[in-house]
């Protein structure tokens, strides 16, 4: 099963990711945090090195080659790079973590669940150019890639866009200072999340849409987020 959790900035995500962490883990299951491995090592990790887990963990964009680049560069503010240069660096990275880790660990039967992805490539980058549609982004070799391998769930963490920036505001521990973390930005991109056309675009090839309340309170969010996880698994 592959789960990818995608929302706007702000919305909960790595919070809502932690609480699955938690949970499973809690439940004696074995975990596999890519993020954890590519910030201590620097590089992917060999499939004979996932083998023993149940569920692995993964994000986008990654934390080594590209995927470093485009976190420490390609998005800060003041940047000054072509909105098809982004495109290109997000599809890239995600070739090589497909091809690397997402396609193998499918199918190998195990469990993928996803901080963001195409998902946020075809939000986001539409609306930094509207001249790059869906479909122009979906041909990207990286995406067609991902698009082909879409998840079998879309979990979209829910929240009002001026709540979110209200959050990123408040950081301590993060701010990315990224173009996508301004509130005008995060209006326009939550808008995209919950429309009818972009969701289209993934329920059409089978995948599965929820909506996940990330404005509620910590503990109606934590129980909220396990259920819904609870009930993906028995699904699966």
């Amino acid at each position: 099963m592959f789960i990818i959790i995608d929302g706007i900035d702000g919305s909960g995500k790595s919070t809502i990711v932690q609480i699955w962490k938690d949970y499973l883990a809690g439940e004696g299951n074995a975990i596999f945090d890519l993020k954890h491995y590519w910030q201590t090592t620097g590089k992917y990790p060999e499939l004979e090195e996932t083998r023993a887990y149940d569920f692995i963990f993964s994000c986008e964009p990654t934390y080594t080659g590209i995927g470093k680049v485009i976190r420490e560069e390609l998005v800060k503010i003041g940047a000054d790079y072509s909105p098809r240069a982004i495109v290109e660096a997000f599809s890239l990275d995600r070739l090589v973590l497909y091809n690397k880790i997402i396609i193998p660990l499918l199918a190998g039967g195990k469990i993928v669940i996803q901080d963001r992805g195409v998902s946020t490539s075809l939000a986001y980058q539409h609306l930094q150019n509207p001249e790059f549609t869906y479909d122009k982004i979906a041909e990207f070799t990286g995406n067609k890639l991902a698009l082909a391998n879409r998840p079998d769930h879309l979990i979209i963490a829910k929240i009002p866009a001026a709540k979110a920036a209200a959050r990123i505001s408040n950081r301590f521990d993060k701010n990315d200072n990224a173009i996508f973390e301004k509130l005008d930005f995060l209006k326009k991109a939550a808008e995209v999340f919950y429309s009818d056309e972009y969701q289209k675009i993934f329920t059409d090839k089978g995948t599965k849409i929820h909506y996940l309340n990330a404005e509620s309170e910590i503990d109606i969010m934590k129980q909220e987020a396990v259920d819904l996880l609870k009930k993906l698994i028995n699904q699966a």
